[in-house]
């Protein structure tokens, strides 16, 4: 499992550093689905009450950051999470982008109680062709994470994806290998509205991040909830 320590934000973290280039991942908040499905790529899942509440919590936690771009998965939920979060960044632009998409997977639409049988290990057991594996997800988060510290060098990016997107960039960037045991527990899962924090070098040719950290705002660890919190390999 990562190891840990606390830590708070810094004064580089909200005003920007030109020496360190920062990209904030964001999981998007809960979603209205009362079917209990795996909603995956399907249209119209949109924020429920309570995330739209988290939302605000997580658009608090980045309101003085000196975020320069906002991109987005094109789905919904994360596009309505973006809107949400950019509301205290007048004139901030948003943007879409595939490659903060959803994990693109033929068990879309299936109930839950279908992934739980199979330990959400949906990578393993395809069931089209075009299913994505897990190293096709890396592949594109890191292609996106290597976009952005090209447009936006020392300077900081907020992307708006899911929850695998997001641990798997964090388990490739912490050096972990890309299986599902690296996905699932004991290793936790970003929550809902959480910030996953990639700080870089500005040399384009130093792929690993200086640091890697995490700050779940709305979750009920009170010491991931209460500031940043620096992980390990």
């Amino acid at each position: 499992a990562e190891t840990q320590r606390t830590h708070r934000a810094t004064q580089g973290f909200y005003l920007g550093n030109t020496e360190r280039t920062t990209i904030i991942l964001v999981r998007h908040t809960d979603v209205h689905n009362p079917q209990d499905i795996l909603y995956g790529r399907l249209p119209r899942f949109r924020l429920s009450d309570l995330g739209w509440r988290q939302a605000e919590v997580t658009a608090s936690a980045l309101a003085e950051a000196s975020i320069v771009v906002f991109y987005t998965s094109p789905r919904l939920r994360a596009r309505q999470t973006a809107r949400i979060l950019a509301g205290p960044h007048l004139g901030v632009p948003v943007r879409v982008t595939r490659l903060l998409d959803e994990v693109k997977t033929g068990w879309q639409g299936k109930p839950h109680s279908d992934l739980e049988a199979i330990t959400f290990n949906f990578y393993d057991q395809p069931v089209h062709p075009t299913d994505e594996t897990i190293q096709q997800v890396g592949a594109r988060v890191t292609r996106f994470v290597g976009l952005a510290r090209r447009r936006h060098p020392g300077q900081i990016v907020v992307g708006v994806t899911h929850g695998d997107p997001v641990i798997i960039a964090r388990a490739g960037y912490l050096g972990k290998p890309l299986t599902v045991e690296s996905l699932r527990r004991p290793n936790f899962y970003p929550g809902k509205g959480s910030l996953t924090r990639f700080t870089f070098s500005p040399n384009l040719r130093d792929t690993s991040p200086l640091s890697v950290d995490y700050y779940d705002p709305n979750g009920e660890d009170s010491a991931m909830s209460a500031g940043w919190v620096g992980l390990k390999g």
